[in-house]
């Protein structure tokens, strides 16, 4: 790859690669672009644009249609590898699309990575709403059903570490974005035995969220069941969700153990 910017040391090589990390992102959250486009975009040469898209083109991860460049689905042989290889997302998949069928609402399973919730694997039910939440969205812990049934569940010293290096996500006016407010919310998280996402992260929607856990007490991850605000907070609601939630998450704690 030619770069007009690299001189040859070992730093430049670097800023090689985070620079194609980047344009390949930028691929994926446009669909599309140009040469221009994307110069423009990361403040470089037109011809060095022009030589990291050719670059992916020829190593099978970009495809050049008429001058537009956008992401190959070779990237998908990869992800899809590594969402296989969870254990989780094994014996979680079919307990998701179950519970979604049943509730008719969404569901989702996640585990944290570098302190925010991945979504591994989801599924909607008749009258989920649409939430346009893909797999491998990442969301900060704290703001979601999911992030916050693991953080509950850590030991205070893993506790400890997310919060003096994490800085926590602040999307709405409930949004948990203070070291005390959060903590508060975590005790009352392990005192009732699920977390609550009240519009923390969506105004208007609702999730509770229940830790999956290993047999000796570890948190593997977390499955939600998220709705309208307005549905799920009628306590007749909540009390059957949860109880449903919690029978899910114990079959795949079982089935995972097993595996």
């Amino acid at each position: 790859m030619v770069d007009t910017n690299a001189s040859g040391t070992g730093t430049d090589s670097l800023a090689v690669v985070e620079r194609t990390f980047r344009i390949l992102e930028h691929l994926a959250a446009v669909e599309e672009t140009g040469v221009t486009e994307l110069a423009n975009e990361l403040g470089i040469p037109k011809t060095t644009a022009h030589s990291y898209l050719k670059t992916l083109e020829n190593v099978g991860y970009a495809i050049n249609d008429d001058g537009r460049y956008r992401l190959s689905l070779r990237i998908l042989l990869h992800a899809g590898r590594l969402r296989h290889s969870f254990a989780l997302y094994q014996v979680g998949r079919s307990q998701v699309d179950r519970l979604a069928r049943e509730t008719g609402e969404a569901v989702n399973l996640g585990v944290p990575e570098d302190g925010e919730r991945i979504i591994i694997y989801g599924a909607e039910g008749e009258d989920a709403i649409w939430d346009d939440v893909p797999v491998g969205a990442r969301t900060p812990l704290n703001l979601t059903a999911i992030g916050k049934a693991i953080l509950s569940h850590w030991p205070d010293s893993r506790l400890r570490t997310f919060l003096d290096h994490q800085t926590l996500g602040d999307e709405t006016h409930r949004s948990l974005s203070t070291e005390d407010r959060l903590l508060d919310d975590l005790e009352a998280t392990r005192d009732r035995g699920y977390s609550i996402e009240n519009e923390e992260h969506i105004v208007g929607v609702r999730a509770y969220g229940m830790p999956i856990k290993r047999s000796d007490g570890s948190v593997i991850g977390a499955m939600s069941i998220t709705g309208p605000n307005s549905r799920l907070e009628q306590e007749e609601a909540e009390n059957e969700l949860v109880g449903k939630l919690r029978e899910t998450v114990n079959i795949i704690e079982l089935q995972y153990e097993q595996l």
